[in-house]
């Protein structure tokens, strides 16, 4: 559900997104996708688990904006040579973070300030990787957010698109609009209307059953 709301936060700016799972997306298909963003979602896997999901190097390599969220960061910082720990308690719900180091990505209205987002988390990172600064701290001592702004890479341990998170829809929107560059000319509408012609030229005179959710 964290992934449906993601797309949700990125298409309410007006600007288009795809969902797509991890094992059924090639590097091919990004490529012919030819993305100007990346966004890995949560999840309820620990990486430290073997068979855990994993993102391909050659991905990372292809020098376009990539933010992991949760379970994404986690993922991002293991494979760039991050340590990542078991907690002793599962961090679940409100949490303050205080921003360490001022970024494009962090909205102004966050500096100086003690913020409330939304944690869920079995793991945590206990050291970032080379190359990647810590941008945040919560009040439990866990790594909120971290970046190696010369790649564009970017990670948050919380939820930036649940209601529960003060401003997340910001930080959504500097990733997409200010890092990215996505063009945020992206109707719902013209959408909608596009899949009714499409679905009426497959359909033509037969019967449908639609199924939502």
């Amino acid at each position: 559900q964290y992934t449906q709301l993601i797309a949700r936060r990125i298409r309410e700016i007006k600007v288009y997104c795809e969902i797509h799972p991890f094992n059924k997306i090639s590097l091919n298909l990004i490529k012919k996708l030819n993305p100007t963003g990346l966004i890995l979602s949560g999840g309820p896997n620990s990486v430290l688990d073997k068979k855990s999901p994993k993102i391909s190097n050659n991905i990372l390599k292809l020098n376009i904006p990539v933010l992991g969220i949760c379970n994404g960061l986690q993922t991002l910082a293991l494979q760039n040579g991050g340590k990542i720990k078991k907690s002793l308690s599962r961090e679940y719900g409100f949490a303050k973070i205080k921003i360490i180091k001022n970024s494009k990505i962090i909205p102004k209205e966050w500096l100086n300030k003690s913020i409330n987002v939304w944690m869920s988390h079995g793991d945590h990172l206990s050291q970032p990787p080379k190359d990647f600064k810590v941008l945040a701290m919560s009040n439990n001592k866990v790594i909120s957010i971290i970046a190696n702004e010369k790649r564009n890479i970017f990670g948050l341990q919380f939820h930036p698109e649940v209601h529960h998170t003060y401003m997340g829809k910001k930080i959504i929107s500097n990733f997409v609009i200010k890092i990215c560059k996505a063009k945020n000319n992206w109707i719902i509408e013209d959408f909608i209307k596009r899949k009714i012609i499409e679905i009426k030229f497959i359909v033509k005179d037969r019967k449908v059953v639609c199924g939502l959710s």
